[in-house]
């Protein structure tokens, strides 16, 4: 699987339901060459404006499945 088939998934978040938005980037070891996290940038608006920060950061082991259309993680939203 390429970045660009993992970038064109939405992710969606299997605590809630929601769709949390598209992988915007990755965080690899160099060392070992192993995924360590990726980076989400949030659809949510209302974060611009509160936060100032869209992205939101999901490690490896949090990613339940990667399937044909979605990328379904576990992710627990701690605001």
């Amino acid at each position: 699987m390429l970045l660009g088939d993992l970038q064109a998934k939405d992710v969606v978040n299997v605590v809630d339901g929601s769709k949390l938005g598209r992988i915007s980037n990755l965080e690899i070891d160099p060392v070992n060459g192993k995924i360590l996290s990726i980076t989400v940038q949030n659809n949510l608006r209302f974060v611009n404006l509160f936060t100032g920060n869209n992205n939101i950061v999901i490690p490896w082991n949090q990613i339940v499945k990667i399937g044909g259309e979605v990328i379904i993680v576990n992710y627990n939203n701690n605001y």
